[in-house]
C-alpha cells in the first residue's frame, strides 16, 4: 500500500511538472520560425527540391537566346543544388507537347540537355533564369519570407512526411514569390503562401504557392505550386557537363 501511494505521488509531481513547464514555454512566433527556417536553408551544403504545378495551367516567363518560347507549363521537376552556384535540374513541361529537359547552372553559365539525357550543349539558355536568387541575401527565399503579411500559425496538426510541422499560411504580393523559381514564373497577382517548417530542427520542407489570380475559373481548380525541400547536406548525385 506505502509502495502505491508513492507511485501515485510521483506520478501526481511529473504530470504537474509537464503541465507547468508547457505553462511556461513560450509560444512560437511564426516569424521567428521561418527566419530560422531561412538561415538553415542558406547555410546548408546542399539540398534537393521537388516542384509540382497542379491546377490551372500557369504560363512559365521563358525566353530562350533573345526570342520569348511559345507558351510553356511546368507539369513537375526535381532539381538538386549544391550551395552557392551550382544546380542540377529535371523539368517536364509541357511546349506543345510534353518534354522533358536537364538544366544545369554553374557560376553565370548554363547547358542544356534536350530531350533529357541528351549530351550536354553550353550556349545562352533561358534569360533570366539565375539560380543564385534562391539563396541570395534580399531575394529568393528570404524575400518570400519576410514579406508575408498576417502570418499566422495554423493550430491544427500537420504532418509532412509523417513529421510533425509547424503549419505557417500567410499572403505576399506577387512578386514576392518570382526569385523563389529562379524567375520562371511572373506573378500578376498577391498569392498565399503556405510554409510547412520541422518542430524538430527548425528545418523547411515544404512550401504551397496558390495564385489567387487563377480564382474564379469554373472548368479548372486555381493554380498552385508545390515546392518541396529535403536531403539537405546530401552528397552530389548527378555528373555536372565538363567544362
Amino acid at each position: 500500500m506505502k509502495q502505491s501511494t508513492t507511485l501515485i505521488i510521483l506520478a501526481f509531481f511529473v504530470i504537474f511538472a509537464g503541465w507547468a513547464g508547457a505553462q511556461d514555454a513560450p509560444e512560437a512566433e511564426p516569424q521567428a520560425l521561418l527566419d530560422g527556417a531561412v538561415d538553415a536553408l542558406q547555410s546548408a551544403r546542399s539540398f534537393r527540391l521537388a516542384i509540382e504545378q497542379t491546377g490551372a495551367p500557369y504560363q512559365l516567363a521563358l525566353s530562350f537566346d533573345g526570342v520569348n518560347m511559345l507558351p510553356a507549363t511546368l507539369s513537375s521537376a526535381e532539381a538538386q543544388i549544391i550551395s552557392p552556384d551550382e544546380l542540377y535540374i529535371s523539368a517536364h513541361i509541357h511546349l506543345i507537347l510534353p518534354l522533358s529537359l536537364d538544366i544545369y547552372s554553374r557560376d553565370a553559365r548554363q547547358w542544356l540537355s534536350f530531350p533529357s539525357g541528351a549530351p550536354w550543349l553550353q550556349l545562352p539558355a533561358f534569360e533570366g533564369f539565375d539560380i543564385s536568387r534562391l539563396l541570395a541575401p534580399g531575394d529568393g527565399i528570404e524575400k518570400v519570407m519576410t514579406n508575408l503579411n498576417d502570418a499566422q500559425i495554423n493550430a491544427d496538426r500537420a504532418l509532412v512526411d509523417e513529421r510533425p510541422v509547424w503549419h505557417i499560411q500567410a499572403t505576399a504580393a506577387g512578386d514576392a514569390v518570382e526569385g523563389l523559381l529562379f524567375g520562371f514564373i511572373d506573378p500578376q497577382g498577391d498569392v498565399t503562401v503556405d510554409a510547412y517548417i520541422d518542430t524538430e530542427n527548425g528545418r523547411l520542407l515544404l512550401i504551397e504557392i496558390l495564385m489567387l489570380e487563377t480564382i474564379g475559373d469554373s472548368e479548372t481548380d486555381p493554380s498552385v505550386w508545390r515546392v518541396e525541400f529535403y536531403d539537405y547536406d546530401a552528397p552530389r548525385d548527378f555528373e555536372p557537363p565538363a567544362g
